[in-house]
């Protein structure tokens, strides 16, 4: 189970560090509106990090996890001190500008990403996939999935569990 959790956090690091690349200028501004030191700079660099770092779980699992321990910690600082000087940008965080500002969602998918992260620490080498892996990665993608939905349905609505339907 600890190489497909490193597995699945690589292929969000790819995902993440490709939407970046892709979308400089946003993740540029995002960036400098989250008050970041040479913004320019980080907009190129993170996404190199992510890549890197998705390439180190797949070869280095145990050791990548730990280092993606530590930039999901940094990220999650950064989602932070936005929130508490009031920034009113979307997170970026997979190239895209998003209206909503940054939120405690941001920061609940950061912490399910952690936990992955944590999974994968025990991963000493890459092995095969076994299928028992396969439903216990799946199945915690899909509950971190109906997590991140509740608490956006939270920052949409208010509640996420009292929904009003269309009389």
């Amino acid at each position: 189970m600890a190489y497909g959790a490193a597995l699945a956090l690589a292929a969000i690091f790819a995902w993440a560090g490709a939407a970046k690349l892709r979308s400089a200028d946003v993740t540029e501004r995002t960036f400098r509106a989250f008050g970041l030191a040479a913004p320019r700079t980080l907009a190129r660099t993170i996404p190199l990090v992510e890549l890197g770092l998705a390439a180190g779980l797949v070869v280095v699992p145990g050791w990548a996890a730990a280092v993606a321990l530590a930039v999901l910690a940094a990220f999650t600082t950064v989602l932070v001190r936005a929130m508490r000087a009031g920034v009113d940008v979307g997170c970026g965080c997979f190239g895209t500008s998003r209206r909503e500002p940054v939120s405690f969602v941001e920061l609940v998918r950061n912490g399910l990403l952690a936990v992955l992260a944590v999974a994968a620490l025990f991963a000493d080498a890459p092995t095969p996939i076994g299928i028992d892996d396969v439903i216990v990665v799946t199945t915690g993608a899909a509950v971190g999935a109906v997590v991140l939905a509740l608490a956006d349905l939270k920052r949409a609505t208010g509640s996420a569990w009292r929904v009003e339907l269309p009389r």
